[in-house]
């Protein structure tokens, strides 16, 4: 689906009033597929990794996995980087999971002369997953609504009553969720934000 599709959405309704954004979501869904957000949603995603790892390689990536930041190797993954040397990753990820554990789509991933999109966004997950520390959460859109529910909330004062917290919540799963394509759950968002700010790993 064209790109403009998605983001020309009408600036007024019929009576000439601006909409709101509820309004705004409710047309982007009425003429968006929930795949074909999360098409933009991973888009967006690899354009914000290939921002972060410009200046990167896979070499300097890999080295800081092994100190525990895998953050660096996932952008350069998401980022599309030509793999040039597939057996450092392998030597890698075989340190945080045996390879006979490995699963078959992700040995086959490491074993492609020319992965796909699909191949570097699955090493991306799966690097993610076995590098995070423990407790840790990989899920993005969880975080993102996270974050914007937590900068909402603070400019409601100290004490929100509940209600407005749950509709709070709610809202930012919903704008997040468009975005990614993705079913929010306003649960874990309160439990996320239920944590210690040290524990929340953003």
């Amino acid at each position: 689906m064209p790109i403009h599709n998605f983001i020309a959405l009408p600036r007024r309704l019929e009576c000439g009033r601006v909409p709101s954004a509820d309004e705004i979501r409710a047309l982007r869904r009425a003429r968006v597929s929930a795949a074909d957000a999360k098409k933009v949603g991973d888009a967006r995603r690899a354009y914000e990794a290939r921002l972060r790892s410009g200046w990167d390689s896979y070499c300097g990536a890999i080295e800081a996995a092994r100190g525990g930041n895998v953050a660096r190797l996932v952008d350069c993954l998401r980022a599309r980087k030509a793999l040039a040397d597939g057996d450092r990753l392998a030597a890698f990820i075989a340190t945080k999971l045996r390879r006979r554990r490995w699963p078959p789509e992700v040995v086959r991933a490491l074993g492609s002369a020319a992965p796909t999109e699909g191949d570097f966004d699955l090493l991306a997950d799966f690097v993610e997953t076995i590098g995070r520390r423990p407790g840790g959460v990989r899920d993005q859109p969880l975080h993102r609504a996270s974050r914007l529910a937590e900068v909402l909330l603070s400019l409601l004062g100290r004490r929100v009553p509940d209600a407005m917290r749950t509709a709070t919540i709610k809202y930012a799963c919903e704008t997040e969720g468009d975005d990614a394509g993705l079913a929010i759950e306003p649960e874990r968002v309160r439990d996320l934000l239920n944590r210690p700010r040290a524990r929340r790993q953003y």
